[in-house]
């Protein structure tokens, strides 16, 4: 039966970072690739550092790619320029994104090419280029065959969660998510929408994301503090505070990701150390997102 696999390409949160004693998980910011070895596509989330060393496979009959961008900050799309696919003529790519109300996103693609910030001109990128806005909440298809779902998390502008479902595989992506409680709404509209009553929102917004999570058989969030050295206005959760939410929406596996770029390798073995026996106790297998390795996302 064929399987979709997820494969880390990068795993640090808000920059690359490459100090020896951290390079056991991996030094690279933000991307990875769902496989799916028995298509004649390719589908990864996000063009973080780690695109930059995928790679190249080009073959005749696997030219198109589809990226699922969360949102826009940096360490989200440096790598876009040192993609090598983008440099063939011969390939797609089509790019899903949300529409903020500050700019679209292939504005931001594109402005990375300024002569200013990069000596590589815009033309140089050969491949037929398609950007798709799309909404928090929207659900679609990528090749009629891979399922999508998105949902707005927590941080700020309008970063997006996605899950995504290929036969009887399941995963879920969220990378950036700020604790909501205590005020803390960091999302474009989401001072809006909790005016008339805080709370009553934090609970719809915490019972959608679990909602939005149930049953999926592999969950990615961000962990990238601690319980002890939480900022909940720089936008990021904890260990703790991702296996609650696996919990409650019944996941399998729980991968903690977006590191910080200060963590040492003992210190993201802590993360883990910190919940894995309550996620035992719950069925919930925890263990740390690592550069190159490959994830089976269903049960056998």
């Amino acid at each position: 039966m064929s399987q979709m696999k997820l494969k880390f390409l990068g795993v640090r949160g808000s920059r690359p970072t490459h100090k020896s004693d951290l390079l056991g998980f991996g030094g690279n910011s933000t991307s990875m690739e769902f496989l799916l070895p028995d298509e004649d596509f390719y589908v990864l989330l996000d063009g973080g550092s780690g695109i930059a060393h995928r790679d190249a496979n080009d073959g005749a009959n696997k030219n198109k790619y589809y990226f699922l961008i969360t949102h826009t900050h940096w360490d989200h799309i440096l790598g876009f320029p040192f993609f090598k696919p983008l440099y063939n003529q011969k390939n797609e790519v089509t790019f899903f994104a949300s529409k903020t109300s500050k700019a679209n996103f292939n504005e931001l693609f594109f402005g990375i090419h300024r002569h200013d910030n990069l000596p590589i001109p815009i033309d140089a990128l050969k491949a037929k280029q398609t950007f798709k806005s799309i909404k928090a909440g929207s659900f679609f298809m990528i090749e009629e065959k891979v399922k999508v779902n998105t949902y707005q998390i927590n941080h700020q502008g309008i970063t997006l969660a996605y899950r995504l479902g290929y036969k009887n595989d399941s995963v879920a992506v969220v990378t950036d998510n700020a604790p909501i409680e205590d005020g803390n709404f960091m999302g474009e509209n989401m001072k809006e929408k909790a005016k008339d009553d805080p709370k009553k929102f934090e609970k719809e917004f915490n019972e959608g994301l679990i909602n939005f999570l149930r049953d999926c058989h592999t969950v990615v969030i961000d962990t990238h503090f601690t319980e002890e050295n939480l900022k909940p206005d720089w936008g990021h959760s904890t260990p703790q505070r991702a296996l609650k939410f696996c919990i409650e929406a019944n996941v399998k596996r729980l991968i903690l990701f977006h590191h910080a770029p200060e963590d040492l390798d003992h210190m993201v073995h802590a993360k883990v150390a910190s919940v894995v026996d309550e996620g035992k106790k719950q069925g919930v297998e925890v263990v740390a997102a690592k550069e190159g390795e490959e994830w089976v996302l269903h049960c056998d």
